[in-house]
């Protein structure tokens, strides 16, 4: 009977391969992944700013006019992860500050104004990280905006 040296297994060549195809693999997900992340965060932002839109507008229906800023802040029907602060402020919404909502009055034909009385319709900014080039800021309007 004749016997044999040779082992049966993989050699390191084919081992690198494998470890080299599964690090590509890896790299590909955790990329994908964090697109996935930010967009959701976005559609969470875009998402809070229509629930804002609805309430200003739910609350125009009752009372005849838009609610300040102070008073959509107070609402208990709508809780927003972030602040909702006059649109005119220099952190509404920004890269710094993701999770501020602008929130302004605006008029037919155009123009905002500060004047409840005066307002036909509501505006609220949001922050868009994903698929806007350099224009990040992106709005929700109800009423007359134009």
């Amino acid at each position: 009977m004749i016997s044999s040296n040779k082992t049966k297994g993989f050699t390191l060549v084919e081992l690198l391969i494998v470890i080299v195809v599964i690090a590509i693999l890896a790299a590909i997900s955790i990329v994908a992944y964090n697109g996935v992340t930010q967009k959701a965060r976005d559609d969470e932002r875009q998402s809070n700013a229509r629930n804002l839109v609805n309430a200003a507008a739910s609350y125009n229906s009752e009372k005849d006019k838009w609610p300040t800023v102070s008073e959509v802040g107070s609402f208990n029907t709508i809780k927003v992860p972030g602040t909702v602060i006059s649109a005119t402020d220099a952190n509404a919404p920004s890269e710094t500050d993701k999770n501020h909502y602008g929130y302004e009055f605006c008029k037919d034909g155009g123009g905002t104004t500060t004047n409840q009385n005066e307002a036909t319709g509501v505006r609220v900014k949001y922050w868009k990280d994903v698929d806007y080039g350099t224009n990040h800021v992106q709005e929700v309007t109800s009423g007359k905006c134009s």
